[in-house]
């Protein structure tokens, strides 16, 4: 299984169930309100992002915030949560 990146102009929900990647990417220019729409989408999948986590620059000047398991114990990170099943 590959990774699923879902689009909201500027912003990316990634999706790597395998690799246990799940973050948010905001490109250069992001509207807040696609950042907001990324996060809500990632909250019906279960996850939220990591509150004392830094965002990490990226090269080519993008953001990523990465994400984790809202509840643990329903969401289990070993399991594969796909992006597609928060549409």
């Amino acid at each position: 299984m590959s990774a699923t990146v879902l689009p909201y102009d500027r912003v990316e929900l990634v999706c790597d169930p395998e690799a246990w990647d799940y973050t948010i990417i905001a490109r250069p220019g992001a509207a807040p309100a696609d950042i907001a729409r990324a996060v809500e989408a990632a909250k019906r999948l279960g996850l939220e992002p990591i509150a004392d986590a830094d965002p990490e620059l990226l090269p080519d000047d993008a953001v990523r915030m990465w994400l984790h398991p809202i509840d643990p114990f329903q969401n289990n990170p070993f399991e594969e949560t796909s992006c597609e099943s928060s549409i």
